[in-house]
């Protein structure tokens, strides 16, 4: 299985929403979004979003956890996932969504299909495009434990579609 740490990082990103606090986030993109980020750089952002985390923002600890799942060659998916698990906790519906996708597909979680519904719910209810996507599907196949359900299918779509939108809009596109 292949563990390339671009391809977390690529997951992590994806359905971003605006940051809810602080200047972690944006600080982090351009080097997440970076083949070989500048290390002082890195090492000024991580110190930024360390304060914010320690400050009790807990998407700027999503941030920083990202950090650990390959940025410039930083594996460490033991100290990350910690801090996902308490972000996800806290409401962060990207962690929430990470978890989820890692208990359905892994390989950094035992897969759980429980707990992966239960983590897609979550993110889905704070509005995560990807989320209502996923719970779309699954309604429509009979995943993750789930009894086919064409109107739960449809409704999920729906919300998949209104967060697509507002994603739209807020990009200004």
């Amino acid at each position: 299985m292949d563990r390339t740490p671009a391809l977390f990082l690529s997951l992590a990103l994806a359905a971003t929403v605006p940051a809810q606090a602080g200047e972690c986030r944006s600080a982090l993109r351009p080097l997440l979004l970076t083949a070989t980020p500048d290390l002082q750089a890195l090492a000024g952002v991580r110190g930024l979003c360390q304060r914010e985390a320690d400050a009790g923002d807990a998407d700027s600890l999503y941030q920083l956890a990202l950090t650990h799942l390959g940025l410039a060659g930083d594996w460490q998916p033991d100290v990350a996932i910690p801090m996902i698990r308490d972000a996800a906790a806290a409401g962060v519906p990207e962690a929430q969504y990470w978890l989820a996708w890692q208990y359905e597909a892994g390989p950094l979680l035992p897969n759980d299909r429980a707990s992966a519904l239960g983590w897609y719910q979550r993110a889905a209810n704070a509005n995560h495009r990807l989320a209502n996507g996923r719970l779309a599907r699954a309604y429509e196949a009979g995943e993750l434990g789930l009894a086919p359900d064409a109107l739960k299918a449809t409704e999920y779509k729906a919300r998949e579609a209104r967060c697509l939108k507002k994603e739209r809009e807020q990009s200004g596109g």
